[in-house]
């Protein structure tokens, strides 16, 4: 994988981070957290989304599928590190959120970046 395609998906993965993040972040108590089929379904929507916009990344850069877990690596890097930094900081930067919201949302972001590397794992099918 190239630098030029590992700024990319860095970028991108940094991007969707932000946005879900934000997200959570502004409706998390007053819908997310409501009940858990709701959450169960953002968690889907979430983890669905992240691996849409990987693979869009990948397809608009033409990336062979031999680099894909490179590229989710790169991808899912500012996010895992994005989300650290937020946990930290959890308090002080969502203090209308409970306590216990941190780790609904640590959740949600631990599966959305292990269904991405999955995907990425899985071993090329070759045609016949």
């Amino acid at each position: 994988m190239s630098k030029q395609d590992g700024i990319w998906f860095g970028l991108v993965g940094a991007l969707v981070w932000g946005a879900a993040s934000a997200f959570y972040i502004a409706f998390a108590r007053g819908v997310i957290e409501q009940a858990f089929w709701f959450y169960a379904l953002n968690a889907v929507l979430v983890a669905a989304a992240t691996a849409m916009f990987f693979q869009l990344t990948a397809r608009l850069r033409h990336l062979p599928r031999r680099w894909r877990v490179s590229a989710a690596l790169a991808y899912s890097a500012p996010g895992i590190l994005g989300a650290c930094a937020l946990a930290l900081n959890f308090a002080k930067l969502a203090p209308h959120l409970p306590p216990e919201s941190l780790g609904r949302y640590a959740t949600l972001v631990i599966v959305a970046y292990g269904l991405l590397i999955a995907q990425a794992l899985q071993p090329v099918v070759k045609r016949a």
